[in-house]
């Protein structure tokens, strides 16, 4: 494996980790859980929300309202990719320390 590999390695982790921390959060945020968010839940009074570490989409309750907050989703996708990167610098320089050895 080559450094730049190791480094790809790194960021596709990272990403795929932020990727299921926020389907988790939109899960355990919503009030009818995943289903909620998908649109094919059966519950008559529940909360839809997503994002993680920001709540960028809040749909639903009993007085319906419906909350998109565009600069939130941006500051979400940018620190995930944040997080990304820095995994792919971490796994290249543990890469580089493995094979000094």
């Amino acid at each position: 494996m080559t450094p730049s590999r190791a480094s790809l390695n790194g960021f596709l982790t990272g990403l795929f980790i932020f990727i299921l921390v926020n389907i988790l959060a939109a899960h355990l945020l919503s009030d009818c859980g995943l289903p909620a968010v998908l649109g094919a839940d059966s519950c008559a009074d529940d909360i839809a929300r997503a994002g993680f570490p920001l709540v960028f989409f809040e749909q639903g309750g009993f007085a319906f309202r419906s909350i998109f907050n565009l600069p939130y989703l941006l500051l979400d996708i940018f620190i995930g990719l944040d997080l990304a990167v820095m995994c792919g610098f971490v796994a290249r320089w543990l890469f580089k320390q493995r094979t000094k050895e």
